[in-house]
């Protein structure tokens, strides 16, 4: 469980979030980003999506293991059916190595590295404020309890995505980097909101945590009524070049 987590944005829209009101995007919303606005950051053209750099492969037929054809050694994009359209929610996390004078989970003082700090400012150009929210556990709850949905949360895993990672892999098809023996990969349907879930290491300074709905699919943004519960902290972004007193 994170100790903290940050949601960065305009003020009035941070504001919605604490009076219980929260907005979730289709995966594609980011997509478009980096593909129309040159956003890399807070964009990303592979959000739901994977690289895959195949060497001798070949394609067998199911039924009689006859070869159809051989891919040559290339790298492509798989994009998986319907996940570009799952309604997802992102926010940072944060633990104690981004704390100052850490006495316990209700007694620290935030401070964020300037590097990330930096990185959030440039990917999130428009933020102005940042939403510090101290009961990351209340705040979790309160998420995946609104009415009338299925909703998963974790924390984004990040891979290199100009190799073959296994590990990666190995995730989108069982849920864990454990590989056994003589097992085989297979990606699912039913699971297909793994994609969501892994992103490229270009950005892992984001400390993304998300929010996935699994059983709707939208085009465009939506809101959802929800119980805000957790206490929190709502300051201007650059207040975060200081160290924040936190006591619950």
């Amino acid at each position: 469980m994170p100790l903290f987590m940050i949601k960065y944005g305009k003020e009035e829209h941070l504001k919605q979030i604490v009076n219980g009101s929260i907005r979730f995007a289709p995966s594609q919303t980011y997509v478009k980003m980096e593909k129309i606005l040159h956003n890399k950051g807070q964009g990303d053209l592979l959000d739901g999506k994977m690289k895959l750099k195949p060497e001798s492969a070949k394609m067998y037929d199911y039924e009689t293991n006859e070869i159809k054809a051989v891919i040559p050694n290339c790298m492509f994009t798989l994009s998986i059916q319907d996940v570009n359209d799952m309604p997802i929610f992102c926010i940072s996390h944060y633990g104690s190595e981004d704390t100052a004078s850490y006495e316990s989970i209700n007694k620290y003082k935030i401070s964020l590295h300037i590097d990330k700090l930096n990185c959030i400012k440039q990917d999130f150009s428009e933020a102005t404020h940042a939403l510090i929210i101290l009961e990351p556990d209340k705040f979790i709850a309160g998420v995946q309890a609104i009415k009338g949905h299925q909703i998963i949360s974790d924390q984004i895993r990040y891979y290199n995505y100009d190799s073959n990672t296994l590990q990666m892999y190995m995730y989108l098809a069982t849920g864990n980097t454990e590989k056994r023996t003589n097992e085989t990969l297979t990606l699912s349907y039913e699971n297909r909101y793994r994609h969501l879930l892994c992103k490229d290491i270009y950005f892992e300074k984001q400390q993304e945590y998300r929010f996935i709905v699994l059983d709707e699919l939208i085009t465009k943004p939506v809101f959802y009524q929800y119980d805000f519960a957790s206490e929190y902290i709502l300051v201007p972004i650059d207040k975060l070049k200081q160290e924040i007193d936190v006591e619950l």
